[in-house]
């Protein structure tokens, strides 16, 4: 018996883990299992996943703030809302000066739904909250997408891209694995001829990693949970029964606007950098590619240190022919 979460609770947060993992693998033209058993299902995912989830939602939005941030939405749409996890999480930054005036929460499940919807209205009071089955009809100001791509197949995928298309901002987060990290690259691809891109990239040139011969290469970054994580009694039972690593979150994100982004002559550092005796690779994209460029530690001392600690933190680097300097 846990001391957080009963055994019953326990076997279903396995359970769940196993069929959310699972989504990534399922064979070809196998539709995605529905999982939202009973509203205990939800409490659980809600209390436990989409936590996790939501610190993914607050490292992306670190660097939208630091690109330059988001202007106040009137309207929201969040596409497969889930347990509302997204949604939350933005209200949450934008501050009560900034939110929408409307958020409508689209899934193909009720209980899902009516579960964002009840949580949405209960932290936000003043905040009117719609909820759909149905495609919705937009423009919206602002779109919002997490942990979809898994769940569809591609033609799914299109009625996405398209509300996606006509959004004037676009955050979409999703795991840090090979294959929906890619398939995100396609995505950013297709969008590219209605918007421009905030973050991660630097850039709005084709993605360095989906090229020929980057086969095996993929766009992730690295969230920090919050310090409390490591501390905590529920979390420390969450990572030893469910075999979790806490220590931080593979992720991959796209920020769109449809207005042009002034893009500065800066490489967005990838995943994390590979220590070596002496010096250190950097796997860093600009708009000629993606490249591991070396840095040796004697270049530059202070930097190299910066660097041991550098998962979950947005590192800009300006290239001055062979010396890598970092962007205040």
């Amino acid at each position: 018996m846990g001391t957080y979460f009963n055994q019953k609770d326990l076997q279903t947060l396995r359970e769940l883990r196993a069929t959310l993992l699972g989504m990534e693998r399922r064979p070809e033209g196998e539709a995605a299992k529905r999982y939202w058993a009973s509203s205990r299902t939800l409490e659980l995912y809600d209390r436990v996943f989409a936590a996790r989830i939501g610190w993914k939602w607050e490292a992306v939005l670190d660097e939208v703030e630091q690109r330059g941030g988001l202007p106040a939405p009137k309207t929201v749409l969040d596409w497969g809302t889930g347990t509302g996890a997204a949604a939350r999480t933005v209200l949450r930054r934008l501050g009560p000066k900034g939110r929408p005036e409307r958020v409508v929460l689209f899934d193909r499940d009720e209980a899902a739904r009516e579960f964002a919807a009840r949580s949405l209205r209960a932290e936000f009071p003043a905040l009117t909250v719609e909820t759909t089955a149905e495609l919705p009809g937009g423009p919206f100001d602002l779109m919002l997408a997490s942990h979809v791509l898994d769940e569809l197949s591609d033609d799914e995928v299109k009625p996405l891209v398209g509300a996606a298309a006509a959004a004037d901002h676009v955050l979409w987060v999703e795991p840090g694995s090979m294959v929906t990290s890619r398939r995100l690259g396609e995505q950013r691809a297709a969008l590219l001829g209605s918007h421009d891109v905030i973050a991660p990239c630097a850039h709005r040139a084709r993605c360095g990693l989906m090229s020929e011969g980057r086969e095996r290469d993929w766009c992730h970054l690295f969230a920090r949970p919050p310090a409390e994580v490591h501390t905590t009694g529920e979390w420390s039972e969450i990572r030893r029964e469910l075999r979790i690593d806490l220590r931080s979150l593979p992720y991959s994100f796209l920020a769109l606007r449809r207005a042009p982004v002034q893009h500065p002559a800066v490489a967005r550092l990838l995943g994390r950098p590979r220590f070596q005796k002496g010096r250190v690779l950097l796997d860093l994209c600009d708009a000629e590619g993606v490249e591991a460029r070396p840095m040796l530690k004697r270049s530059d001392k202070a930097l190299f240190k910066a660097l041991k600690d550098a998962a979950g933190e947005v590192v800009l680097m300006e290239r001055d022919g062979d010396r890598l300097t970092r962007r205040p």
